[in-house]
């Protein structure tokens, strides 16, 4: 995978709530919006979490152990995801919670995996996704700027397909915690390394932002409705939303790439004619008359002699007689 073109992320995450027809139709759904990639998370309850760990504040409608359990696909419906993905012309990536869930992959086939936040400092776990040569989009969401070297060293030395994504992990991330001047330190301190923003925060401006700091990577939660059930619905972007986040990069993009010169303006000569003004007279001007400032204005249409030669035909005799709101010609003047 190339990280450095456009890759708009459509993180459906877990708002499929277990449901394969519901995955299916936000997998189509996004790519009618327009973004380049989707991306779920795969939970295995027993291998990810213990029964009572502690629930995120934004999320404690059921237990998590008991919400991955009851969410979880099968192999043959994941299988049925990557075709839906496939057949919608959208990448496929998924965030994996354990090995466990990495060797499904394996076995499943991704265009990429991308590491949750919390698994930044999981060395075994960033070690065995190392090793499997997919490529690896890292997000740095609640990591220190030491566990992100750490984890970026593990992929770096087995030589990986990787990029690294500025991330706040809150939910939602107001304005001034989304950083985005660390996609300006990420892309000094990892030369050459693909950057994004994996963002929170509420509407389009930071991710339009990032694009503009040089982010080829936007990701932004997506929700068929803001009142699905379960922790990203009424954080995500629904459909119209995302589709002018799309709609917005892609036309940034086409503007980065056809810089304008201002050094020939020929392509808008007839426009002038319509927009520009020209020296008209404003009074009878018998021919042979000396003209004055206060014979000459300045109107509609732009097709005789410019305005800012109005100091040099001062003084100087017209060659004809000129009416009220005659425009005055080069030819008009005896030079």
């Amino acid at each position: 995978m190339n990280f450095n073109s456009r890759l708009i992320i459509a993180e459906i995450g877990m708002t499929h709530d277990g449901s394969l027809g519901q995955a299916l139709e936000l997998t189509k759904t996004a790519a009618e919006c327009g973004v380049d990639a989707v991306k779920y998370q795969l939970h295995i309850s027993e291998a990810e979490t213990i029964r009572n760990a502690p629930q995120p504040p934004y999320f404690k409608a059921e237990p998590r152990y008991e919400f991955f359990k009851r969410t979880a696909f099968t192999k043959e419906q994941w299988l049925q995801i990557k075709k839906q993905c496939e057949e919608s012309k959208v990448k496929f990536i998924v965030s994996p919670f354990s090995i466990e869930a990495v060797k499904i992959l394996e076995e499943i086939g991704v265009d990429a995996i991308k590491l949750p936040s919390g698994e930044i400092t999981n060395i075994p776990y960033l070690e065995y996704i190392a090793q499997t040569g997919i490529p690896v989009i890292i997000s740095s969401g609640m990591s220190s700027w030491a566990e992100l070297c750490d984890c970026v060293r593990i992929f770096k030395e087995k030589d990986c397909n990787y990029a690294i994504m500025q991330c706040t992990s809150e939910y939602p991330c107001p304005p001034e915690e989304v950083g985005l001047n660390v996609i300006d330190r990420i892309k000094e301190t990892y030369l050459g390394i693909p950057v994004g923003l994996s963002d929170h925060s509420e509407g389009v401006w930071a991710a339009i932002a990032a694009w503009m700091k040089g982010a080829t990577i936007i990701e932004k939660h997506f929700t068929l409705s803001k009142r699905m059930y379960g922790p990203d619905a009424k954080m995500s972007m629904e459909p119209e939303e995302m589709k002018l986040l799309c709609e917005s990069i892609k036309n940034l993009e086409k503007a980065l790439q056809n810089p304008v010169s201002k050094e020939n303006a020929d392509k808008f000569r007839e426009m002038k004619k319509i927009f520009q003004k020209s020296i008209v007279a404003i009074c009878e001007i018998p021919k042979g008359t000396v003209i004055t400032e206060d014979m000459i204005g300045y109107k509609k249409p732009g097709i005789g002699l410019e305005t800012k030669y109005y100091r040099d035909i001062l003084g100087k005799k017209v060659k004809r007689d000129l009416s009220f709101d005659d425009i005055i010609y080069e030819g008009d003047i005896e030079w």
